[in-house]
């Protein structure tokens, strides 16, 4: 194995002189530890779209490529809570319909999903669930190796964010390596 820090002194001793070990110091805190170069091993992926994640990219395919022992649950999200309030307020037919709506999206998606994968021979499950997206993610990613998620995922990006604030929260709370598409 590698030692990196002695690497960086051999290769940059001569350059900053005498001031490389007070540089190696101030900036130690930025070097990635030897546990953190490991490559961590992946053997289970959750794979989360919803209406707004749209199809899924075949270089999202390409990736999952990688992990030829994997096991990739593909699951579409319907926002409990958006159901619940178009049922409060517009009534009982119109959250159906738009249940009804939310369920062919959500099975064409992953209709070409599992397509992709069986293509790739990775094992795989894909399922439609009602539920709060960001506890839902929170607490499924927790037995993964690995989240990928669309940066549009909860909601429609603008010009001026380019992910959307639900990934941005789902990134920042959940301790598992994300990939962002």
């Amino acid at each position: 194995m590698v030692n990196f820090s002695e690497l960086i002194l051999r290769k940059f001793r001569n350059i900053a002189g005498s001031r490389y070990e007070e540089i190696m110091k101030a900036y130690q805190e930025f070097f990635l530890t030897e546990e953190e170069l490991q490559i961590p091993v992946i053997t289970s992926i959750l794979l989360v779209v919803d209406r707004f994640s749209g199809r899924i990219p075949n270089e999202v395919f390409d990736v999952l490529s990688a992990y030829p022992g994997a096991r990739v649950d593909v699951v579409y999200l319907i926002d409990e809570g958006l159901f619940a309030l178009i049922r409060d307020t517009l009534g009982e037919r119109e959250a159906e319909e738009f249940r009804r709506k939310e369920e062919s999206l959500g099975r064409e998606i992953i209709t070409l999903a599992e397509r992709a994968l069986s293509e790739l021979g990775l094992d795989y499950s894909a399922e439609i669930t009602f539920a709060d997206k960001v506890e839902f993610i929170e607490t499924e990613s927790e037995n993964r190796d690995l989240l990928i998620i669309s940066r549009h995922f909860g909601s429609e990006s603008v010009k001026t964010h380019k992910v959307s604030p639900v990934v941005f929260r789902i990134v920042q709370g959940i301790r598992k390596p994300v990939i962002v598409y």
